[in-house]
Order: C-alpha cells, then structure tokens, then sequence
C-alpha cells in the first residue's frame, strides 16, 4: 500500500507559514542579515515560490507589520474598549500592563523593528507611515478625558506620545536589550510609578 501523499498546503497557509519564518530570521539576523534563500529554507519552500508570495524583503517585511497590525485590531482592540470607560489612572495602568504583556508574548517583533530601522532608515519610516491604531485609540482617549476634565487640556496626540514613549522605553530595555534589572521597582509597582509621574508630574 502506498503512503499518502502529503496534503499541499493553500496559498494563505503558506503564506503563513513564509511570514513566521521571516519574522525568526529577522528577529535573530536583521533585516539586512537575511537572505530569501534563508526565509525560503526555513519556510520549506524554494525561493521562486516564496517570489510568488512576495516579490523581496521589503515587501515581507511591510507584509508582518500589516500582520501585526491586523493582530491589534482583533485581539487588543477589544480589550481596550472595556477600558475606555473607566477612570483615568485605572485605566492608563491597565493600557500599560497591557501593552508590555502583548510585547512579551511576542517579543520578536520589537526586534525586527528596531533591527530594521538601525540597517535602513526607510524601513523605520515605513513603520510609523502605517495607521497604527494603538496611537488612534490614545489619541481618542485622552481627547475624552480632557472633555470630561479628568486631565489638563494638552493636546491628545502630544500626551499620548509622551505616555506611549515611557511606556515603549520600558519595553525596549526589558526585553530587546533584556536587562529588566535596570529598573529599580518589580513590574506591576513600576508601570504604576510611570502611570503616577505622567498625571502628577515630579513636582512637590
């Protein structure tokens, strides 16, 4: 009796499976360290079949920031809508706690983000050319919160950027550069001394 013949995966499932293994490449090698032929061997796939999925590297790499992003819109986006609602403090430590969990879940695309940007500016520029929903979504929060007099009427998009970069900071340092010893305040109390010194400042 004859083995069965291996079942050939759809256009989207291999395209999947491409985007995974360009994302470990590019987390461990950078952008610039990587070859297709790297991407196509670790896909197990030949390079003029990964080339029907996408034309070159740039293009992969556009391809995981969509993913990424795509990700945001179905699994964070609901999470921050139940926080919206409540209370300013509450509710910027939950947005923090949340976005550093995600991060560590998935630690690999900080990487490929920073590596990219330090070996090509463009593809750093790229990055934030994107609609990147996190910044829309504090951006409305904040604009609420001026209008129900929960904060000082600053622009939104400044206090977000600001709150974001503290928080991103943090992030960077734990876990690209892993060195979470560098803060002097277990996680939960430290994300709570950023959330403290954003709203009330360093001012007796």
């Amino acid at each position: 009796m004859s083995a069965p013949r291996p079942q050939r995966l759809s256009f989207p499932e291999r395209e999947r499976i491409i985007l995974e293994a360009a994302a470990r490449l590019f987390a461990e090698k950078g952008f610039v360290g990587t070859t297709t032929k790297a991407i196509a061997t670790e896909s197990g796939v030949n390079e003029a079949l990964l080339f029907r999925h996408f034309r070159n590297k740039e293009e992969l790499y556009n391809a995981l920031i969509a993913q990424r992003l795509s990700d945001f819109e179905t699994e964070l986006a609901p999470a921050l809508k139940k926080i919206f609602p409540l209370p300013v403090r509450e509710a910027l430590l939950e947005i923090a706690a949340l976005v550093v969990r995600r991060n560590r879940e998935n630690s690999s695309f900080c990487r490929i983000i920073f590596f990219a940007a330090l070996e090509n500016h463009k593809l750093g520029e790229q990055f934030f050319k994107q609609r990147l929903p996190l910044c829309e979504f504090l951006d409305g929060f904040f604009a609420d919160k001026i209008k129900k007099g929960e904060i000082k009427d600053r622009s939104p998009q400044v206090l977000s950027r600001t709150f974001m970069g503290t928080i991103q900071n943090y992030i960077l340092v734990s876990l690209v550069f892993n060195a979470p010893d560098f803060y002097p305040l277990p996680e939960p109390q430290m994300l709570q001394a950023f959330v403290d010194l954003f709203l009330e400042g360093a001012r007796p």
